[in-house]
């Protein structure tokens, strides 16, 4: 399914119905919200430098390199003009700066391009990016939700997925990958949207002590 085509609306229909206690977020949350980024170099290099990081310090280290960069408009060419020390000083590691240096190397040479990776499958996107120092399976995902707005990832990686599903289906035993695998088939070809209600739910459950009906 090319990732431009899909329905939101048909997607939400689709969720409900296979899921109660998905349809019971969805009302909760409300308008499903994902913002894609448009530029896939900068949102890979962005996934990167947020990896195993609260959302609060991704977004602060975030913020610390686009004001370094000069501009949100994050390319090879300009992360390139900055050093690795002034990279350090925005809170990037050491091995993350190796991460964005083999990412802007791959995309200033044109080796890997945002034009060519929309082409491909998802599997086949998968596998041309963890070639890259530092990507793998979670940023992968994130990098197919968040750039190419992909309808069908689950990203079973994701630590915010699998508390999510810990409390919004806690009769179901969804510690186990395999049974978080199962739960979400039930989403297909709409994982990518029952992945985000899954996220805001779980931010309802601790914020606002929300609970979903049928669990």
């Amino acid at each position: 399914m090319p990732p431009d085509t899909w329905n939101v609306a048909e997607a939400i229909e689709h969720v409900s119905l296979s899921d109660p206690i998905m349809a019971s977020v969805i009302q909760a949350v409300g308008p499903y919200g994902l913002q894609t980024d448009g530029s896939p170099f900068r949102m890979l290099v962005r996934s990167i430098t947020g990896q195993q990081l609260s959302v609060k310090a991704a977004a602060t280290i975030w913020g610390r390199l686009v004001n370094l960069n000069g501009s949100k408009r994050i390319s090879p060419a300009s992360l390139s003009r900055l050093s690795d020390s002034e990279l350090r000083s925005a809170g990037v590691s050491h091995a993350k700066i190796r991460a964005i240096r083999d990412i802007t190397d791959a995309f200033g040479s044109r080796r890997i391009t945002g034009a060519q990776l929309k082409t491909m499958s998802d599997e086949s996107v998968k596998a041309e990016l963890v070639k890259l120092r530092g990507v793998g399976p979670w940023t992968a995902d994130m990098f197919l939700m968040f750039a190419l707005g992909r309808p069908d990832v689950f990203p079973i990686g994701d630590l915010g997925i699998v508390q999510a599903m810990q409390a919004l289906y806690p009769k179901r035993n969804t510690g186990d990958p395999q049974n978080l695998q199962r739960l979400a088939d039930q989403w297909r070809p709409y994982r990518t949207l029952a992945s985000w209600y899954c996220w805001q739910g779980l931010n309802l459950m601790r914020t606002e002590n929300w609970s979903p009906t049928g669990t």
